[in-house]
């Protein structure tokens, strides 16, 4: 039997009604949320403690910092840091505790002032178990009297595997493994390269995993160090809301917990200082920290302190 076609204008209609609801649809699905298929955007229930408020960045090459543990320690809290980042080691280092004794010595002195201590660790992902074993061996260490880090942040740089591609499964697959051994309710924080420059340089790591990080750290911890690339006040506040709003569009949601790392303090005035602390808290970010403790001036511990005492930046 031989089938009818539909007149041409009622053709016209059904497409007409069918692209309106097509439409109608995108507008009323809140931006940033997920579907059955798709799951959630962001970790559940993730634990921000540590990575809240303002931070303060030592590594391995801060010495006036690791000579002495406790006067750090207390300089910090006269400046009111809640959270020390403290690196433990690095891929090119032979052990998983560069300074044992003194990272002992800051935990101590860290739990007696009331300041939460982040561990971190720089792999270069070519050797994917060692990196997992240095992260755990950081992750389980403990002072003398039996202090303990409240965190662990992997710092996530390295181009040593030079394929993005497999840069990018190591990474994530490293992240899921210490996931996994720590459990659901340990404080991770993914420390993470510029967003502006993951967007703007193609050849450095494009397709970067944003949701599987987000799904794995309880948050980001961008390398927003505007003194690299800016100059004055309004570029470097400019220079940081467009890394925060990049990762909110990597990851596509704006409930990604964000702790934004600033400086270098050896290089940013006064004045781009109070721009960073601006754009921070304009962002309603969990936090901002500085890079690093022992270049940051007396000018700069006062525009930082506006971050957690709630005093405006203007």
């Amino acid at each position: 039997m031989a089938s009818r076609s539909l007149p041409p204008r009622a053709i016209e209609v059904a497409v007409a009604v069918l692209l309106v609801t097509v439409i109608a649809i995108a507008f009323l699905v809140p931006r940033g949320a997920g579907d059955a298929a798709s799951g959630p955007l962001v970790r559940p229930h993730p634990a921000t403690a540590p990575f809240e408020g303002l931070g303060v960045w030592v590594d391995i090459y801060d010495a006036a910092a690791w000579a002495d543990p406790p006067a750090a320690v207390a300089d910090m809290v006269a400046h009111g840091v809640h959270t020390l980042y403290l690196q433990t080691s690095n891929a090119d280092r032979s052990t998983s505790i560069v300074f044992p004794d003194a990272v002992g010595s800051f935990l101590d002195a860290a739990r007696e002032a009331g300041i939460a201590v982040v561990a971190w660790y720089l792999p270069h992902l070519t050797d994917p178990a060692t990196d997992r074993a240095r992260a755990l061996d950081a992750i389980g260490s403990s002072s003398p009297e039996g202090a303990r880090f409240d965190g662990f942040a992997l710092d996530i740089e390295s181009g040593a595997v030079h394929d993005p591609a497999r840069r990018s499964q190591r990474l994530v697959r490293l992240s899921r493994e210490i996931r996994d051994e720590v459990g659901p309710g340990y404080p991770l924080g993914a420390v993470v390269p510029s967003p502006v420059r993951l967007r703007d340089d193609l050849a450095y790591w494009p397709a970067f995993p944003w949701h599987d990080l987000s799904l794995t750290y309880d948050a980001i911890l961008p390398m927003t160090y505007f003194t690299f690339r800016a100059h004055g006040p309004a570029a470097s506040k400019a220079y940081v809301d467009d890394a925060i709003a990049e990762i909110r569009r990597g990851v596509g949601s704006d409930a990604v917990p964000i702790q934004v790392i600033g400086g270098l303090a050896s290089d940013a005035s006064t004045a781009e200082t109070l721009a960073f602390v601006r754009a921070v808290r304009d962002a309603h970010v969990l936090g901002a920290s500085w890079y690093s403790w022992p270049n940051v001036t007396a000018e700069q511990w006062q525009a930082l302190g506006r971050i957690s005492n709630g005093e405006r930046t203007t």
